[in-house]
């Protein structure tokens, strides 16, 4: 049964239906579904009445009927009543009636709205249920378990399948990584035994015994003209962090030195008596390893 059919049945016996965005639809009390559906029925003017609502609500009501009269579940008796309103609103847009047999001919205005016009007769059919629903209603009911399929053993079999290759997955990742780290870790062990120790272990961790400037100006010195390049680890905006971080670091064992120029920035880094083709090599392995992004600076 087409849902235009479902909504004029459901209004003469609801005597109301709401068409969403659309606006309500609203018949006399007196008026009702003739008990011989092949005969035609007179409709008093204005017995059926239209008030437009742009931001009516969907009819619950209606939804129920649908599900009821074409045995379909709420979400699909929803989507084909969406689907006609959306449609046929379509239509409306471009001109085209929407005409319920039975019940009237909605259109468009000029000023946006919709006008309803009612039918001068009604020529209802009231639909029985699908027979097979009927037969499925006479069924015998058994509360018997279905006997499952004998594939207990394929389903064990992709299970342990399927495990093994989980197991065999994570384990080369991990294994993958803690080569990775270890590398990491060799290389910068390598460049911490290979730079040069410009600055006494002392000073530059006592260097809060110096004014901010003196310290980095004498660690600069010690370092100028001695090495091929430097890796900036760290830059900082004020002596005091950069100072904790250097003491925390240098502490680990890495060679670190705190250089600057201007008093205002404070950088981090390392220096180096290598070839200048090593520095990308160099560089990637410490931003790796302190987990920052490092550069490089020429001396």
């Amino acid at each position: 049964m087409k849902t235009e059919q479902l909504i004029v049945q459901y209004l003469y016996s609801n005597k109301k239906v709401t068409l969403q965005d659309i606006g309500v639809f609203s018949i006399t009390s007196d008026i009702h579904i003739p008990e011989d559906s092949d005969k035609d029925i007179v409709l008093p003017v204005d017995s059926i009445k239209f008030l437009y609502d742009p931001k009516a609500p969907v009819d619950d009501g209606l939804v129920a009927y649908i599900m009821e009269t074409t045995r379909k579940i709420k979400p699909l008796a929803y989507s084909d009543l969406e689907s006609f309103i959306i449609l046929n609103k379509q239509f409306l847009n471009i001109g085209k009636p929407l005409v319920f047999e039975g019940m009237g001919t909605l259109q468009k205005t000029q000023i946006g709205d919709y006008s309803f016009t009612q039918a001068a007769t009604s020529h209802v059919i009231n639909e029985e249920m699908p027979k097979l629903i009927t037969e499925k209603l006479k069924e015998k009911v058994t509360f018997a378990t279905p006997q499952k399929e004998k594939n207990n053993g394929n389903n064990k079999t992709a299970v342990w399948v399927l495990l093994a290759v989980i197991i065999l997955g994570a384990a080369l990742a991990a294994a993958y990584f803690m080569n990775t780290n270890k590398k990491d870790v060799a290389v910068v062990n390598d460049i911490n035994a290979a730079t040069v120790d410009t600055l006494p272990g002392k000073q530059t961790a006592d260097t809060t015994t110096l004014n901010a400037d003196t310290a980095a100006e004498t660690a600069q010195q010690n370092v100028n003209d001695s090495n091929s390049f430097y890796i900036v680890i760290k830059e900082f905006s004020n002596f005091a962090a950069a100072d904790k971080s250097l003491t925390k670091l240098t502490s680990y064992g890495n060679k670190l030195v705190l250089t600057t120029k201007d008093s205002i920035t404070y950088k981090m880094r390392m220096a180096f008596m290598k070839p200048i083709t090593d520095t990308s090599r160099i560089k990637d392995s410490l931003s790796k390893f302190f987990q920052v992004k490092a550069y490089v600076e020429l001396p």
